[in-house]
């Protein structure tokens, strides 16, 4: 699943919770974003600044789910992930057993997940976030290869808990 397709999937909630994120603790990454995603509709960034933050968001979010926006989507839920959910990330990664430099960043992803592992680290994963962002993230992990793993595509496809279907 691509990072718009994320979006368009997502439910309030989570995007919500992303956006005011974003926009209260990385505020140069969301007035950057709102500046690209505005140059990719030809329209003044300060347009689109000077709106209330209902707009905004409402825009941001319909912009985020349009495939030209694919490269600014995929970059604002890794900022997300790696800066909000570096304990979610560790943790996954840790209980499958993939070395990373202590901060959920891996230079060598495996070819195979152990099912067993991989069960235990979703069902830890949904246990201690919410299912949103869990769920984000699995989609996320899963496109770090060009195949993704069928083990993983199994619990994407049919775990209840995955609220991006």
């Amino acid at each position: 699943m691509k990072s718009y397709t994320i979006f368009q999937k997502s439910d309030d909630e989570t995007v919500n919770e992303f956006l005011t994120w974003m926009r209260n603790q990385e505020r140069g990454v969301y007035r950057a974003a709102l500046r690209e995603l505005s140059a990719l509709k030809k329209l003044r960034p300060q347009f689109m600044q000077q709106k209330p933050v209902e707009e905004q968001f409402a825009w941001l979010r319909k912009m985020l789910c349009w495939m030209p926006a694919e490269t600014i989507s995929d970059h604002l839920l890794q900022v997300w992930l790696i800066r909000k959910h570096e304990h979610m990330l560790v943790a996954f990664i840790e209980k499958l057993g993939i070395q990373h430099n202590g901060h959920g960043v891996v230079d060598e992803l495996p070819e195979k997940l152990d099912p067993e592992q991989l069960k235990v680290a979703v069902d830890e994963l949904f246990a201690n976030n919410p299912a949103g962002a869990a769920s984000v993230y699995l989609h996320m992990f899963q496109n770090q290869t060009e195949e993704g793993w069928p083990e993983l595509q199994e619990i994407l496809d049919n775990d209840p808990r995955v609220t991006l279907k």
